[in-house]
């Protein structure tokens, strides 16, 4: 009996631990890891649909459709938001429904999105259910669009939505920013803000990482220089000009100015447009309090130095206002200064028209007018964006249609060599002239410059082509067929 139980001990030592496990009465372990055969995970389909118009949540007398080609270049942007959407859900790792060509018209709504997103592909499991993507674009003019992307999950009744302005070339990098942020929560990190509360989801989503206060060189190179006309302003206002003081405060007070510069872009996010906005306000300021204490021959002779200071500084504490409020971008900036230009020149032609004569310098026109510029232009910056393009043209219109005024008028004040006929009537009517150019070129280029709206026909929506536009089959193979057709909705 002993060598039998022994020879059975034996057996089971040979067999390995878990046949002496079972020997003793114990149940066998749970295989490991490695002998667990894992399920593959059931693909993630997503179905993109195609890009509609318009995008806003107002109600809009034009239904929800697909662009057309007279809707440009609200179409060509549309189609390649697309494409982008479409590459990138498969870079994301989903399954792209390339049989689902979109909603027949008249189902686009929310709900139709919901029905969808709870109806599995041919083949799939009932339940299974699939992603659903919709885009919609809206033109705004000035090369702006309102951008938002709807997202609904498998059997999913919430909709996650994401809106944005963006310009025309951004279109397709800020829906894949969207996209990754609606299909892969887990992938993006909760969408930032900047300290002036501007969007950051590109880098949240680890697209991109853009720089903090981008316009810190030009606002600190504007700083150092602001600094030092303060400087040199207040050593001129004690009507000495000692270079062993005039130096060193100089000095000084570009110093302060570069160092203030810089504490402000680490506290908070100033961009280039936010740069150059203040320099408008601080130079164009100075300007017109110099302009303004020439003109009216302030006493004593540190007049003009502390009217150019105190223009300067009420020129950034507005500015600065403007800033905290709105955001500004380059064209925002561009605007201020073109307008601060303009009143002056405005201004300029006023108060010579008032004198009656072009032989003085108008610096109380060209101050007064400098000063409205600036305020006027950069309260229109915060409630208006332009493009700096756009603001250049009409500088270039007004300009133009100021030599051409000019030119037209100039008979009366240059009818002879020795301007001996020169009157103050004609004189004035020469100014009036210039100026009437200087509106009629800058209203001419804002007119030109408009997004013109999309051409419609009146009872007709299509485009009418020529051409092959079918085929024949015959005993010798098929056969073009040329002709003219109309493709569009009736």
């Amino acid at each position: 009996m002993r060598q039998l139980f022994a020879a059975a001990l034996a057996f089971a030592w040979m067999l390995g631990p878990e046949a002496t496990t079972a020997f003793a009465g114990e149940p066998p372990p749970a295989p490991g890891p490695a002998a667990a055969i894992e399920a593959p995970a059931p693909p993630k389909l997503v179905v993109v649909w195609p890009t509609f118009t318009p995008a806003g949540d107002e109600a809009s007398p034009t239904p929800l459709h697909r662009p057309t080609p007279l809707e440009e270049p609200l179409a060509t942007r549309a189609q390649e938001l697309d494409a982008t959407l479409r590459d990138a859900t498969q870079d994301l790792g989903f399954v792209l429904d390339l049989a689902d060509a979109g909603p027949a018209p008249g189902h686009l709504r929310d709900l139709d999105m919901v029905a969808r997103a709870g109806r599995a592909r041919p083949g799939e499991p009932t339940g299974t259910g699939t992603w659903v993507v919709s885009a919609r674009l809206e033109a705004l003019g000035s090369d702006s669009f309102l951008l938002r992307l709807v997202v609904v999950a498998p059997n999913s009744k919430e909709l996650r939505a994401r809106v944005d302005i963006v310009k025309g070339a951004n279109i397709s990098l800020r829906g894949l920013v969207l996209l990754r942020d609606l299909l892969s929560p887990e992938l993006a990190p909760p969408v930032g803000a900047t300290s002036l509360g501007r969007p950051d989801s590109a880098a949240a989503a680890g697209l991109a990482t853009p720089s903090r206060s981008p316009g810190r060189a030009v606002f600190a190179t504007n700083g150092a220089l602001f600094g030092g006309y303060v400087g040199y302003s207040v050593v001129r206002s004690t009507g000495t000009n000692d270079p062993r003081v005039l130096y060193p405060l100089v000095t000084l007070g570009a110093a302060v100015g570069i160092g203030g510069a810089f504490l402000a872009a680490e506290e908070w996010d100033i961009g280039t447009g936010d740069a150059w906005f203040l320099s408008a306000g601080a130079w164009w300021g100075a300007g017109a309090g110099l302009l303004l204490a020439q003109g009216t021959n302030a006493q004593p002779a540190a007049g003009p130095y502390a009217w150019g200071i105190g223009g300067g500084l009420a020129g950034v504490a507005l500015g600065t206002l403007a800033v905290s409020q709105s955001r500004i971008d380059d064209g925002d900036a561009l605007l201020t200064h073109s307008g601060a230009a303009l009143g002056m020149w405005v201004g300029s032609l006023v108060e010579l028209g008032y004198r009656g004569t072009t032989s003085v310098t108008p610096s109380t026109g060209a101050g007064f007018g400098s000063a409205i510029g600036l305020v006027g232009a950069g309260a229109t910056s915060v409630f208006v964006s332009i493009a700096p393009s756009r603001v250049l043209l009409l500088d270039l219109g007004a300009g133009l249609g100021s030599m051409a005024g000019a030119a037209v008028c100039s008979p009366l004040i240059f009818s002879d060599l020795t301007g001996s006929n020169t009157t103050a009537p004609k004189t004035r009517l020469f100014l009036a002239g210039t100026l009437a150019g200087t509106a009629v070129g800058g209203t001419a280029a804002w007119l030109l410059t408009r997004d013109a709206p999309p051409k419609k026909s009146a009872w007709l929506d299509g485009m009418p082509t020529a051409g092959v536009i079918g085929e024949s089959q015959t005993p010798t193979g098929r056969v073009p067929a040329y002709g003219v057709q109309y493709a569009g909705a009736f």
